[in-house]
């Protein structure tokens, strides 16, 4: 997510570095509101949004346990 002060994990919020590679990830509307994205909605309905290391380990996990 792009705030005023720059970018942060749409997961848990923290600050990530100017120099921090994005995890942008896609996935559904309804799983992105679940993170609490506002982003909108690419042409196919899903929602790319950026989540930090940690954000993105735990829902690998979390897709794993499905």
């Amino acid at each position: 997510m792009l705030r005023e002060d720059g970018r942060s994990c749409d997961g848990c919020g923290q600050k990530l570095p100017p120099a921090a590679k994005l995890g942008q990830q896609t996935m559904s509307k309804e799983e992105a509101r679940q993170y609490g994205s506002t982003a909108e909605e690419n042409a196919d309905g899903t929602v790319t949004i950026d989540l930090c290391l940690a954000c993105r380990i735990r829902r690998a996990e979390i897709r794993k346990g499905r």
